[in-house]
């Protein structure tokens, strides 16, 4: 589907840049804005006649007729494709900026960078169909030493210059913008500021060149695109002063010249009041934004004044608290000894609930965000030997597991499954763990692993932690229930959606109310119109932030996270799962 899709894109960038170059390179021809080719036809063929014969005259002028036709032809299509791209690289420009001072929100947003990541596309068309156009078109005598080389057109040196140099920053713009999976964000953001030096040397080329300079429209719509880079510009500037001071505050306080998880004795330790942060909330800076593969996003958060962070364990994840109100859970896969920090990785899907869509779009370097946490539904429990089965990005999960493992010395195996190698984030840190424990298995390459293999295999006692698509838990599940020996722990990506019923009444009992919770509203959301700080999260009965203890009645278990005996001893995820009586008492 995906290939498809981006064939297709592909193909209407094509079409519309060819075909809309060659209509309105016929209506410049046609609109007379440059010299007429009947002029030049007519000055060939009365030069003619002082030196051919009149029975060679009308063959050698329809010949010379089709050359001039053909070259006048190239010369307006250079002429519209210079103009048109010259008009798009300054819509991809605006476009960015919009993005860079956050002037667009949510779907507009959203829109905004589709059509700049367009734009920009079809700039690149459009430069192609002008420098084919150009090199084709005899009047103007450009050869492939015009084309790549700046400086060496005889006629008008300094516009073919500033065109050459103009190609290979659009080039380079290009080559890392459809790269950038495989640059860290920084890196990718200073080459994409090129797009300026790229735009102004493009505004000199046309002016320079000559073509059509003197028409008013131009005029007019080049002040107004220069009018609003420049306001959008400024406005950049001094949006980024305050979250750069930050960032560098941040900075400051972390640069001591050591990896903080090397110099733990540098930081304080988590204080109580940092855990109680952690429960009501924290604003952590974005310090670092990283493409870790296709459509994964890694954030690096760090508190703004330095301070250390709480400490977590593998299996924990944080929950952040976007700009929208959405809530959404992300495993912590930094290092467990790095307390200055924390390093979460989020996998854009945009058919979802608009969490990760959210975050992939307006999350950037030197930000604020809310975060609760960190907590732990996934621990890592002693067990004698480990095998550890990734999917997709719940390598995220299974990273800080196995990390830990292998320092310590103990028994571990890691199988990372992913659908191809692009797609797969932090290959080279699973890799690193070693190559005779973790394998990793890109489906395309390789297929997918034989789990009823890797299950036979597992030593007695091994604890079997899988993270990753619902099918592959499942499967895993179902071949470690054929071992007795073996214990499954596993995360799932998604949960169960709010389940209605029938309605019962909810006593709560250190709060002494008793609500009653209608046939069309979870429990969790009728005990907010009493209690509205309850603890809740990813309400999908997955990440078990309204995890509540019943002291009373039979609740109806619709939750895919609780286990058998945490059941048994009154636990209950109130987001998802009711009663299967008419009451229940929880110990809130």
């Amino acid at each position: 589907m995906e290939r498809r899709q981006a064939i297709a894109w592909a193909g209407s960038i094509t079409m519309t840049g060819c075909v809309s170059a060659l209509a309105l390179g016929s209506l410049v021809g046609g609109f007379g804005l440059g010299s007429s080719p009947a002029r030049h036809l007519r000055t060939a063929a009365s030069g003619l006649t002082l030196v051919l014969p009149p029975a060679q005259l009308d063959s050698v002028a329809q010949v010379n007729s089709v050359a001039q036709v053909n070259s006048m032809a190239w010369w307006y299509v250079a002429r519209a494709s210079g103009l048109i791209t010259w008009a798009l690289l300054g819509a991809s420009v605006v476009g960015g900026l919009l993005l860079a001072t956050r002037l667009t929100q949510g779907r507009a947003r959203a829109w905004t960078q589709g059509l700049h990541e367009f734009v920009g596309a079809l700039a690149v068309v459009f430069t192609a169909i002008h420098l084919a156009s150009v090199f084709a078109c005899d009047k103007l005598q450009i050869g492939l030493r015009e084309l790549l080389v700046p400086f060496t057109r005889l006629a008008n040196p300094v516009a073919q210059g500033c065109g050459v140099l103009a190609f290979y920053l659009l080039a380079a713009v290009a080559a890392t913008s459809w790269a950038r999976a495989l640059l860290p964000w920084r890196w990718w953001r200073r080459l994409h500021l090129l797009a300026f030096p790229l735009f102004g040397l493009a505004c000199a080329h046309t002016v320079l060149a000559g073509s059509d300079t003197t028409r008013p429209i131009l005029h007019w719509a080049s002040l107004v695109m220069g009018a609003v880079i420049l306001f959008l510009a400024t406005l950049r500037l001094l949006t980024v002063q305050s979250a750069g001071a930050a960032a560098g505050v941040a900075a400051g306080a972390r640069d001591t010249g050591v990896p903080a998880s090397r110099a733990p004795q540098l930081r304080p330790a988590p204080t109580a009041t940092a855990a109680a942060a952690a429960g009501t909330g924290m604003r952590l800076l974005i310090g670092q934004t990283t493409w870790e593969a296709d459509n994964v996003l890694s954030l690096r958060l760090y508190s703004p004044d330095g301070a250390a962070l709480p400490s977590w364990e593998p299996g924990a994840h944080i929950e952040l608290a976007l700009p929208s109100g959405r809530r959404r859970q992300y495993s912590l896969c930094g290092e467990v000894s790095d307390t200055g920090s924390y390093r979460i990785a989020i996998l854009q899907v945009p058919g979802g609930r608009g969490g990760s869509v959210e975050v992939h779009t307006d999350a950037r370097a030197g930000q604020l965000i809310t975060v609760h946490g960190p907590r732990n539904h996934f621990p890592l429990v002693p067990s004698p030997a480990y095998l550890f089965i990734a999917g997709g990005i719940g390598i995220t999960a299974m990273l800080a597991m196995a990390t830990q493992v292998a320092a310590a010395g103990g028994e571990w195996n890691l199988v990372y499954v992913g659908r191809r190698r692009a797609s797969m984030a932090f290959l080279e840190e699973v890799c690193a763990l070693g190559p005779d424990r973790a394998e990793v298995r890109p489906a395309d390459e390789r297929g997918r692993p034989d789990l009823s293999a890797l299950i036979a295999a597992a030593a007695p006692g091994t604890a079997v932690y899988c993270c990753g698509p619902d099918r592959m838990l499942q499967a895993v599940r179902e071949r470690v229930a054929t071992r007795g020996d073996l214990s499954v722990h596993s995360e799932l990506f998604t949960g169960t959606e709010p389940c209605t019923g029938a309605a019962l009444c909810v006593e709560l009992r250190r709060t002494g109310c008793v609500i009653t919770v209608p046939a069309d509203r979870t429990v969790l959301q009728a005990i907010r119109d009493v209690v509205p700080a309850v603890s809740a999260g990813c309400e999908q009965g997955v990440c078990g932030a309204c995890r509540t203890t019943v002291l009373a009645g039979e609740p109806d278990h619709r939750d895919r996270l609780l286990s058998n005996a945490e059941r048994a001893a009154g636990a209950m995820l109130i987001c998802v799962s009711r009663a299967r009586g008419e009451r229940l008492t929880l110990d809130l």
